[in-house]
């Protein structure tokens, strides 16, 4: 019996289908900009406007939804398993990571929105002789 011989374009396919099912599932907002760049190099810029912008939106509304996702390099554990357990360094042993989308609008908010600031303190009055010596004989107790 002989072994059927593997198609490597097959192989190629299959693994490509699963990575696209899986960024779709996971981030659907990035894999719209992909495939929209995509669609404007390949010659449909119009196109690619309109799933880039589209991809953008429903990424910008995941990001300020779930500005937090599972750390990729210790999925979500927060320490690595060698031989003694160390926290994980992307993460700091949190398990999470903040997404960079929140992070661009975390500081794209601080740039542009900042709070004023407090208003300056009012000058004290300029002391004289005569507030100074009646300053003296005042009884503080009598105000």
């Amino acid at each position: 019996m002989t072994t059927p011989a593997r198609n490597p374009l097959w192989t190629m396919f299959v693994l490509l289908t699963a990575l696209l099912w899986l960024t779709a599932r996971t981030t659907p907002g990035l894999t719209l900009i992909t495939i929209g760049s995509l669609a404007g190099y390949f010659g449909h810029p119009w196109w690619g406007l309109a799933l880039i912008a589209v991809g953008a939106m429903i990424y910008a509304e995941q990001c300020s939804r779930t500005p937090y996702a599972p750390c990729l390099r210790c999925n979500g554990s927060g320490h690595h398993k060698t031989r003694r357990t160390r926290a994980c360094h992307p993460c700091k042993g949190r398990g999470v990571r903040m997404r960079w989308g929140r992070a661009v609008m975390n500081t794209y908010r601080r740039a542009t929105y900042t709070t004023p600031a407090a208003p300056a303190a009012r000058p004290a009055p300029p002391v004289t002789a005569t507030t100074y010596t009646q300053a003296l004989t005042d009884d503080p107790r009598e105000r």
